[in-house]
């Protein structure tokens, strides 16, 4: 089956659904920026719009001029510029230089945000153009959005969602599922999630793959008409970015500041234990936090089995493999390129002595992944029968309670509570977490569920936790990262993780607050009927 044609309308809808999305994530994030690697992110991106690359110290490393550098891309930083610019601007009312710092990072907290959203848009575009129905297009997306760790994900300023969106649009690009924009959307694609992580090569390669032996784009010319060429020179864009940031930083293109954890001696775990705590373990598994994703599963066994190739034409000339290349229509590309991808994923993390990706919310390492994976889910909605869409309602319910707990209940207060942060064992030591990992009675889904109940309770009592503000001690390390001391950060742990309520813990009048939710939630309320309505026209036509 080849690409299916798409029309103004279908983007239309996309676009509506995209500011849907994005609403809802707004009212529900956190408006904090809090985690080592998230903090060090912000302050490259605000030292960028200062011409600068250096960081204050953190989760840094010390480069040869002496200075702090963050061992993280710059890519996200370069992206959220615009954001954190505004944020920047904007906080400047604030005196006090604790709460504007605060303030700064709220606005770039919404980053993902508009990434996530951005993300969800182009993946109903891309179930469209695999002749998914609009309604079942639909459905797909909610499941993505919001029955899986995505949505936890996009109130945080991680690299995931960004490295999750080039994935997609590499392997749409890639099997051809755009039509004509499909080189360029290769090309994109590939430098976006190379560019966020440079971890995320062998995983844009491996859906880069399913380009081989596809005919070039009709109508096109030079390198954006073939798609593996397009894939080549994204490619090639985004290590050079790779190099050109590590010169500026270290003097050395080929020195990234992973250090060791970028060499063979950070692959200790043995893979059956890095595969088994990514794909079923009670505490990171990714089948118990997307459960939608064991509606893909049968596909992609069917896919694993071995392939009996067509039989060799013109007299043997062509390899039998090369027959069967040539023939592969873009929907099994897209089912192969998700299986490609999810496989690069468990082999590259799953030798890794930090697998979990701990402190994080589920399997963070597969969240780029899960886009390519949902749309062999949505192929299955279309494709498949009346049990397995009402086994997708089910499972897209449960993924949806699993979400709850993580967006309600921010990770790093759930880990605080459980006795898993501050670490008291060595990240590379084999018991490190194993029984947040392994052991379903210390479930993270469970824990973050009871602490939601927990605080919920008492906010509904009159309790809602009060907290004083900037620390007094800047100097202190957690408060600098923080901005708040340590007995308001013990007070932190009966919260609920949403910012319109962190306003409310610390001092900010009600009613503007609460003002600015309901605005929220009406716009986001007209923009899901306008986004229904847009589904029904397509729906009719």
């Amino acid at each position: 089956m080849g690409a299916f044609r798409v029309s103004a309308a279908t983007r239309g809808t996309a676009w509506r659904l995209a500011l849907a999305v994005f609403l809802v994530y707004a009212i529900t994030g956190g408006g904090r920026i809090v985690g080592s690697d998230e903090v060090t992110m912000f302050e490259l991106s605000r030292a960028l719009l200062h011409g600068r690359i250096a960081v204050p110290e953190g989760a840094t490393l010390t480069g040869p001029d002496g200075r702090a550098y963050t061992k993280n891309a710059v890519f996200q930083a370069v992206t959220a510029l615009p954001l954190v610019g505004l944020s920047e601007l904007a906080s400047g009312v604030v005196h006090d230089p604790v709460r504007r710092m605060l303030a700064s990072r709220f606005g770039g907290s919404f980053f993902n945000a508009f990434v996530t959203a951005l993300m969800l848009g182009l993946f109903y575009i891309t179930a469209r153009y695999l002749a998914v129905s609009p309604r079942r297009s639909l459905a797909a997306t909610v499941l993505l959005g919001f029955s899986t760790p995505v949505w936890v994900y996009a109130k945080s300023f991680m690299a995931e969602p960004l490295q999750g969106l080039g994935l997609l649009l590499a392997l749409a690009g890639s099997a051809g599922a755009l039509g004509r924009r499909s080189g360029w959307a290769a090309a994109a694609g590939v430098f976006i999630a190379v560019s966020a992580k440079l971890s995320m090569l062998p995983l844009a390669a491996a859906v880069s793959l399913v380009s081989i032996g596809r005919a070039p784009e009709p109508g096109r010319r030079g390198v954006l008409a073939s798609p593996f060429l397009a894939s080549v020179l994204g490619f090639t864009a985004a290590l050079a970015g790779h190099a050109v940031y590590n010169v500026a930083r270290f003097g050395n293109p080929f020195e990234s500041g992973y250090g060791a954890q970028a060499t063979a001696s950070a692959y200790t775990t043995p893979l059956l234990v890095g595969v088994y705590g990514l794909l079923l373990s009670s505490g990171k598994g990714v089948m118990w936090f997307a459960p939608a994703l064991w509606i893909a599963a049968p596909t992609w066994l069917r896919n694993a089995i071995p392939v009996r190739f067509a039989p060799a034409r013109s007299a043997g000339r062509e390899s039998k493999l090369q027959v069967w290349l040539e023939s592969l229509d873009t929907e099994a590309r897209v089912r192969w390129g998700a299986l490609l991808a999810a496989a690069a994923a468990l082999l590259l993390y799953g030798r890794f002595q930090h697998w979990a990706g701990d402190g994080s919310f589920g399997p963070r390492y597969l969240l780029p992944v899960l886009p390519c994976a949902f749309l062999v889910v949505a192929l299955a909605l279309e494709r498949g029968s009346r049990t397995v869409r009402r086994w997708a309602t089910v499972l897209g319910v449960l993924g949806v309670l699993v979400q709850v707990g993580g967006v309600g209940i921010y990770f790093g207060a759930q880990m605080r509570e459980a006795g898993d942060y501050p670490y008291t064992l060595p990240l590379e030591h084999p018991r490190f977490m194993s029984d947040s990992h392994f052991n379903p009675r210390f479930t993270p889904i469970a824990d973050h569920w009871r602490m939601l109940i927990r605080n919920g309770s008492e906010h509904l009592a009159g309790h809602a936790p009060r907290i004083g503000g900037a620390a007094p001690d800047e100097s202190a390390a957690p408060a600098g990262r923080l901005g708040i001391d340590a007995a308001d950060q013990e007070r932190l742990l009966h919260a609920l993780d949403f910012w319109w309520l962190y306003l409310e813990y610390g001092g900010v009048p009600r009613a503007p607050v609460w003002i600015a939710v309901l605005v929220l939630k009406l716009l986001g309320l007209v923009s899901a009927v306008a986004a229904w309505r847009a589904i029904l026209r397509e729906t009719a036509t």
